[in-house]
């Protein structure tokens, strides 16, 4: 069970994988449009109106493209085209799916008024807005949610970069890490100068 939850690249791979990854980035934008989830970033996760709807459908694409881009140059780097660009993007896609859940939990618990009063509070951006215990609550239990499918989503991203070029080690890891970090890099990169911006929901 635990091997299919963080490494399922051995049931599913290849366009299968592609295709199902994809289906699922497309239904969580959806889904963050319904919930307000903003996913600003390759691990990035914000609750605020994205300011366009069209937006919340692109996300999503603009963050795998840039974790595709980033890791196929890395991964020709490490062990030059004895890799399948096919895996790698389905593979990729697939460990975007955890994400759903988050918008799923935001449509039970909304934390529209709690963004609205960080904006206010630390940015002075909307007006005052006040909040109950509950909304405190709703609040870190999201966060709690956010932080354990983040981690979930890196875990299968290094099991996908690890499959698809077939290198272990120190060497995994760190470029790995420097891969995501890149990619991350990118991501803000493209979203700001798309002007994509969070603004408040009231």
């Amino acid at each position: 069970m635990k091997n299919l939850i963080f490494n399922p690249y051995t049931h599913i791979a290849g366009t299968k994988a592609f295709l199902s990854g994809i289906s699922g980035i497309i239904i969580t934008g959806i889904l963050c449009y319904l919930s307000h989830v903003h996913l600003d970033g390759i691990i990035d996760i914000h609750f605020a109106d994205a300011g366009n709807s069209y937006i919340y459908l692109t996300e999503g694409i603009i963050d795998l493209a840039c974790i595709v881009l980033i890791f196929s140059l890395l991964g020709l780097l490490l062990v030059g085209f004895r890799f399948r660009f096919i895996d790698l993007i389905g593979t990729m896609a697939i460990a975007r799916l955890p994400i759903i859940i988050v918008p799923l939990f935001a449509m039970i618990f909304p934390q529209g008024k709690i963004s609205d009063y960080l904006m206010f509070t630390f940015l002075k951006i909307g007006t005052p807005v006040t909040i109950s215990n509950m909304d405190i609550i709703g609040f870190v239990f999201m966060m709690l949610i956010v932080i354990l499918i983040l981690i979930w989503t890196i875990a299968l991203m290094y099991n996908a970069f690890k499959i698809c070029i077939n290198i272990k080690g120190a060497k995994m890891a760190l470029t790995f890490i420097a891969g995501l970090i890149i990619a991350e890099v990118i991501s803000k990169i493209i979203f700001i100068s798309l002007n994509i911006t969070i603004i408040p929901t009231r």
